[in-house]
């Protein structure tokens, strides 16, 4: 798949930033939240409960990237959505 690795390092960009803004060590984060790519969507489960303000900078830190929160299922996954308007300039030609 054409850009998939440019995606990885971007996927993995996110991770650390969305760590630095919890203020977390890298592994702590890992141990926490499983990211994964679904279509245009980022999923995040998170394998043990946060609280208000983790989730606030959670959300803060995939909005730098342009992933705007989607909706919460089953308390447990997170789904976070690249903009539209972002997507559409970003479509690449294959």
């Amino acid at each position: 798949m054409v850009g998939s690795k440019k995606f990885d390092d971007t996927l993995a960009a996110i991770e650390l930033n969305a760590a630095r803004k919890l203020n977390w060590d890298y592994n702590e984060f890992k141990d926490y939240f499983s990211f994964t790519v679904n279509k245009e969507a980022i999923e995040i489960v998170l394998k043990n409960q946060i609280d208000e303000s983790q989730l606030k900078s959670l959300k803060e830190a995939l909005l730098d990237y342009g992933f705007q929160y989607k909706k919460t299922v089953d308390d447990l996954l997170l789904v976070f959505e690249q903009d539209v308007q972002l997507r559409q300039s970003n479509i690449i030609d294959c």
